[in-house]
């Protein structure tokens, strides 16, 4: 669910380059999917280790994901990367949003469904 909202982030930051809101979609499920497998990685050191690297292991993905998407629109733009970055943070920002907004709408339905039990 993440991917697709920053694909639409990604879309509309992008919008210059010919690539649309699939291919971009498919972009993210493979640079996230990627990024999980390394997450994982230093989730197992960890665990063998007691070292604390999960913590190291969250920036590198947001670092990779970042720099992944960068990569894939224009190599030779620093602007890329902070579009990227700006796409990212903007599509966590929006799903964190969407996520609370469906609970509140939950929330207000249970109320109105307990208030009807209750006058009968």
């Amino acid at each position: 669910m993440l991917g697709i909202f920053i694909a639409f982030w990604t879309k509309i930051l992008f919008r210059k380059y010919d690539y649309n809101f699939y291919e971009i979609l498919i972009l993210l499920c493979f640079v996230m999917g990627v990024g999980m497998f390394l997450l994982s990685v230093f989730g197992l050191v960890e665990r063998l280790t007691k070292l604390n690297f999960l913590g190291f292991g969250g920036m590198s993905f947001v670092a990779f994901c970042i720099w992944a998407m960068s990569q894939f629109f224009d190599k030779k733009k620093n602007v890329s990367c902070i579009k990227a970055l700006f796409a990212y943070f903007q599509g966590l920002l929006t799903v964190a949003l969407f996520v609370l907004l469906i609970g509140h709408l939950i929330d207000l339905l249970i109320l109105k469904w307990i208030k009807e039990i209750v006058q009968y």
